[in-house]
């Protein structure tokens, strides 16, 4: 008996890449078959329908983020070291993948209300990283929602001036400039 791994990365990367170009509502069941060189059966194997694909891609690749942003809130002490290796994971996830970060950029409003809760979201996780660097007294008091919000405004604008091309090398060269931002931001000091 075959293992359908293989032909459900096969999907899935063909359908991103539709989703990336044409959108979710203008792709077609018939478009990601042909794309993957399969029968429109085959992704029925896989997948009740266009909109579960849709919703499997974003949720899976936005969760394995989030894991990895965990890892680093608790392995690391310091608010800069957080924020610095939290901006490197997602510049590394761009560079690595630039078309599955449009993806999570591009659907993320639609997709978000998919996932478990609202702490499996980068925004709580970033909070969380404030409100203990408010506890240390590292970052002054305030907002912690609107410092979250602050901190992916400075990330996700970097990437989407990236995504039009308006910004070409690569982001990890810039995660120095972005930590340093965000760390003047937050007015973060060095305890």
């Amino acid at each position: 008996m075959r293992d359908g791994s293989a032909t459900r990365k096969k999907l899935d990367r063909c359908a991103l890449n539709l989703f990336v170009q044409k959108g979710i509502t203008a792709t077609t069941i018939k478009d990601i078959a042909s794309e993957a060189e399969v029968a429109e059966g085959t992704l029925y194997r896989h997948y009740k329908s266009k909109e579960e694909l849709a919703q499997s891609l974003f949720v899976n690749s936005y969760e394995a983020i989030l894991v990895e942003m965990r890892a680093i809130i608790e392995n690391l002490n310091k608010v800069e070291n957080k924020i610095h290796d939290m901006v490197m994971l997602f510049a590394r996830k761009f560079d690595e993948d630039p078309i599955l970060f449009r993806y999570l950029l591009l659907t993320q409003h639609y997709q978000m209300k998919y996932l478990a809760n609202d702490e499996n979201s980068a925004h709580h996780l970033f909070v969380q990283v404030v409100v203990s660097g408010m506890n240390k007294h590292q970052i002054p008091k305030g907002d912690a929602d609107v410092y979250a919000a602050m901190i992916i405004g400075i990330v996700l604008q970097a990437a989407v001036s990236r995504v039009y091309e308006r910004i070409t090398r690569k982001m990890v060269e810039d995660v120095p400039v972005l930590s340093a931002a965000i760390l003047r931001v937050l007015q973060a000091k060095d305890t």
